[in-house]
């Protein structure tokens, strides 16, 4: 990814940059490879200008999309996330009447998305002219983008289909599965879905009477459709995990007992946790995950990975993660925040000192978590994070605090910042 100039520009189909190791990127190369498509090569630290591998050079390099131009864009919703943080940062700091503009045609192309259009009408010409340079970012010649392994905000989903002009889909699959499980149709713009199961897959829901997901809720009014723990069975499913024939691991034979069934018909299902429901069109909703949901001391249910992703609505959050005890009666967050937006607030607050140090300074700590908090509006009052403590190093794979695909490991974070969790719940803090 040392290469200048748009000369050095080559088209292809798509851009491998996880590693084969995940699932979701495996299964796209090969589905490329199977119809003949192209494929070009890059890497997480190394996708756009400004990604932290990148050689800084004059002039700039354009990093690996860029050279890339893939038609087809797959990336994890943390991705995305990036990327939309980067260019409403960029839109915030034009003129005031080019903002205006722009604002105008990313609300016409919100508008046009719920009504299965694909981003802002020819008439808004100079968002769109803008649209484009930002387009350039990906190389310009995205079609199609597709998000996997965690849920994608609605308007994640909306912003990025508006200002790329390109179709966003979710799909759905593990490891356990070969990935290919649901995707969601190019024709649907429906948010927070990830389509109908594919040829692969048979899906059905199992009745989870703990968290009160039924398949008895298509006749709740309230509710309106089956919910239940997610199923998968197929060819795809694979025979269970490998248990060491030398080294017998007892987990590992336990969950190849209680994760994995056969039916009367042979048919083998993967139970994968994850809790959804059916749409009356056939589509698969993803809408909790049984290891991501906490019971509280008074008995609900606070789903972290739910309340993570309304948090991202606030422009001062990077990385996020919930975390709830089931000995207190309120959950609390640790966050990453966006640096260059941290020094903002600073500056309005009047409050001077290192990213490090405003991270513990009380004045733009209670600033953030209001702000936080008031984003939240569609969480119930226990599902709102009652504290917040702000990190200063930010989580990566590197050190090892985030998957490749850019998902938070729960244990490893909960361990390093033990004493920032402690102190969030100990009284009077």
């Amino acid at each position: 990814a040392e290469v200048t100039g748009s000369s050095d520009v080559c088209s292809s189909d798509l851009l491998g940059y996880l590693p084969l190791a995940h699932i979701m990127e495996l299964s796209v190369e090969l589905t490329s490879f199977a119809v003949g498509a192209k494929v070009g090569y890059g890497s997480v630290g190394t996708l756009t200008p400004t990604s932290p591998k990148m050689l800084q050079t004059n002039p700039p390099q354009l990093g690996d999309v860029a050279i890339v131009a893939p038609s087809i864009f797959v990336a994890a919703p943390a991705v995305l996330d990036k990327v939309l943080v980067g260019i409403k940062a960029k839109f915030a700091a034009l003129p005031g009447i080019l903002q205006w503009r722009v604002n105008a045609a990313i609300a016409n192309g919100k508008c046009d998305y719920d009504s299965g259009g694909v981003g802002a009408y020819w008439t808004y010409l100079v968002g769109n002219f803008i649209f484009k340079k930002v387009q350039k970012l990906l190389g310009g010649n995205v079609e199609l983008m597709v998000t996997g392994s965690a849920p994608l905000g609605a308007e994640v989903q909306k912003f990025v289909q508006t200002v790329f002009k390109c179709r966003v889909r979710q799909g759905y699959g593990l490891t356990e599965t070969c990935a290919a499980t649901c995707i969601a149709l190019a024709s649907d713009n429906t948010t927070a879905m990830v389509g109908p199961p594919q040829m692969s897959a048979c899906i059905k829901l199992r009745d989870w009477e703990e968290g009160n997901y039924l398949n008895a809720d298509e006749h709740n009014p309230a509710i309106g459709m089956r919910r239940g723990e997610v199923l998968v069975g197929g060819p795809a499913v694979c025979q269970g995990y490998l248990v060491d024939p030398d080294n017998p691991d007892a987990d590992v034979i336990q969950k190849n007992k209680t994760e994995f069934s056969t039916d009367a018909n042979g048919v083998r299902w993967f139970h994968t946790g994850d809790i959804g429901q059916f749409t009356k069109s056939g589509c698969l909703q993803i809408i909790d995950r049984k290891k991501d949901l906490v019971k509280l001391q008074q008995g609900e249910y606070v789903a972290l990975s739910k309340v993570e992703n309304a948090m991202k609505a606030c422009t001062l959050v990077e990385l996020p993660m919930c975390y709830a005890r089931s000995t207190e009666s309120y959950c609390v967050a640790l966050v990453c925040p966006q640096q260059a937006k941290i020094a903002e607030l600073a500056k309005e607050l009047g409050v001077t000192g290192s990213f490090a140090e405003l991270c513990l300074n009380p004045t733009v700590v209670a600033e953030v978590t209001k702000r936080i908090q008031a984003v939240c509006t569609k969480l119930v009052r226990f599902e709102i994070p009652k504290k917040i403590a702000l990190i200063s190093d930010l989580w990566t794979p590197d050190n090892d605090l985030l998957t490749a695909a850019m998902k938070l490991k729960r244990v490893p974070i909960v361990k390093k910042h033990a004493a920032d969790l402690d102190k969030l719940y100990s009284v009077g803090s």
